[in-house]
């Protein structure tokens, strides 16, 4: 037996290559939209979702860790194509909200089902044990790639 703890490292580099071309997210099923902007209408549902009615930019922007600048384009892109609504708070004119409209809320909630098929069979393919032991090594890998990105190691 190898004790070698480094004898995996070209595996690990090419797993994470496989999955940078696996393109499980960019299936072209939601009207020649980008897999961005799906996230965006499934990041504007969810926050719909929870009661507060309709969120701004940089709500949006810290959800789903882009600038500014980016969530306002994929607005622009989406209020054109008719699946968002920006409008005026009424109590504060400087506030500006996000809203989908009623094709955004069915494309969001078509995404959501997705998405959550796609896990769910993940978990029935991995077991419940396998499944834990996942999320507890891919929460370990952010950890550590956060942390190297913050000390200039990648």
């Amino acid at each position: 037996m190898s004790t070698d703890k480094y004898e995996n490292v070209s595996d690990l580099i090419s797993v994470f290559q496989r999955f940078g071309r696996a393109d499980w997210r960019k299936k072209t099923m939601w009207g020649g939209l980008k897999a961005s902007e799906i996230r965006l209408l499934v990041c504007v549902k969810q926050s719909n979702d929870k009661g507060i009615g309709g969120t701004n930019v940089s709500e949006i922007s810290k959800m789903l860790q882009v600038t500014s600048p980016t969530v306002t384009q994929m607005l622009n892109s989406l209020i054109s194509a008719g699946y968002v609504m920006r409008s005026t708070d009424k109590t504060d004119r400087r506030i500006t909200e996000i809203t989908l409209t009623d094709k955004g809320e069915q494309l969001a909630q078509k995404a959501s089902e997705r998405f959550k098929a796609i896990f769910t069979g993940m978990i029935d393919h991995l077991g419940k044990e396998q499944s834990d032991q996942l999320v507890g090594l891919l929460n370990q890998v952010f950890e550590y790639l956060e942390s190297a990105k913050t000390n200039d190691e990648i």
